[in-house]
């Protein structure tokens, strides 16, 4: 009897710990990186940041057969994301055109289902003005939560999409100032800190954050 009721308990445990959802914090990431840049430049910094073994950046950017970004090809990435992607991070923005404009609706489409867009504020590429947020991809973004970045004297670096649609702006550590890389510092602390809000519980919490805040910019410490 003693050994039946032992035996019982222990295959209830193991019931009970198998039925324990997983808390991975799993961030899918799109930019105009390379595959080699992307394990050199982006992944180490998420890794030295998101200071939580659970939490994980995956590269879901798309690339021709001769390795270079297929950006035609986004919006069908965007449609096929992983099941359990925690929220997904564009690491740039681009000015809105009849060529991304797939990508918008099926950004909008994954933003009305519940999903999170982190995405840094971004800046024009050669020989285009800078120019409003409201003309860009990420600034149509329902509820996308956009990052912009410092330079000296904590001013917007000058050649940036600018606009209120920006949650706030960081100022990297110096060793990476001028580098892009605040927005994924970010993205960084959120998937730290995700598991204690619902997606929805965060959109909230940064709309009341920045509603309430009188700070030109916040920073990492006013947002978590």
């Amino acid at each position: 009897m003693t050994v039946s009721l032992l035996g019982a308990m222990c295959w209830g445990s193991a019931l009970a710990q198998a039925s324990v959802p997983t808390t991975k914090t799993r961030v899918i990431y799109f930019g105009l990186q390379n595959q080699a840049d992307f394990e050199l430049k982006v992944k180490p910094v998420f890794d030295s940041t998101a200071n939580c073994k659970s939490c994980e950046i995956l590269n879901y950017t798309p690339y021709t057969a001769e390795g270079a970004v297929d950006e035609p090809a986004m919006h069908e990435r965007i449609a096929s994301l992983p099941a359990d992607t925690s929220f997904v991070f564009f690491d740039y923005n681009s000015r809105s055109n009849e060529q991304n404009k797939s990508l918008l609706e099926a950004l909008n489409k994954r933003a009305d289902s519940g999903m999170i867009v982190v995405g840094t504020a971004g800046a024009p590429r050669e020989n285009e003005a800078s120019g409003p947020l409201t003309r860009t991809v990420l600034g149509q973004v329902h509820n996308a939560v956009i990052i912009g970045e410092l330079g000296d004297r904590d001013r917007l670096m000058p050649a940036a999409f600018y606009g209120p649609e920006m949650l706030t702006a960081l100022r990297p550590p110096k060793d990476k100032m001028g580098q892009g890389q605040a927005p994924l510092i970010f993205a960084a602390n959120l998937a730290e800190n995700w598991n204690k809000r619902s997606p929805q519980q965060w959109t909230d919490h940064f709309k009341t954050k920045k509603s309430k805040n009188r700070k030109i910019w916040m920073d990492l410490n006013d947002l978590f």
